[in-house]
């Protein structure tokens, strides 16, 4: 099932990447057919040594909504929480002073558009 974990396009330059803390762990391929692998920090460009191309990383990605059919029911069920916008929550503090954003409900925005 192709959906969130691609199978890799052979026609396409790509990267696998994996994060461990600020750190990058990649399998990257390119255009000229070879595959290579790089562990490590300060990745904004990568070089394949093979032809000598100069790659630079994204540092924007462009994520799809994961679908029932396209993404592995696993990755849906397991997704990781991102923290909440505080112009789409309410601020409630409880009794031992500690603040808490409570999200709106879906299409509420507190004035943001």
């Amino acid at each position: 099932m192709v959906g969130f974990l691609d199978e890799k396009d052979e026609t396409e330059p790509s990267v696998f990447i994996q994060w461990k803390g600020t750190d990058v762990c990649m399998d990257f391929y390119c255009d000229c057919g070879a595959q290579g692998h790089f562990d490590g920090d300060f990745a904004y460009a990568v070089k394949c040594q093979h032809c000598g191309q100069a790659w630079e990383m994204p540092c924007k990605m462009f994520p799809r909504k994961a679908t029932v059919g396209t993404t592995d029911l696993y990755w849906i069920e397991n997704a990781k929480l991102i923290e909440p916008d505080e112009d789409f929550c309410n601020q409630v503090t409880d009794i031992d002073g500690i603040t808490h954003f409570i999200p709106h409900p879906v299409g509420e925005t507190n004035g943001r558009s």
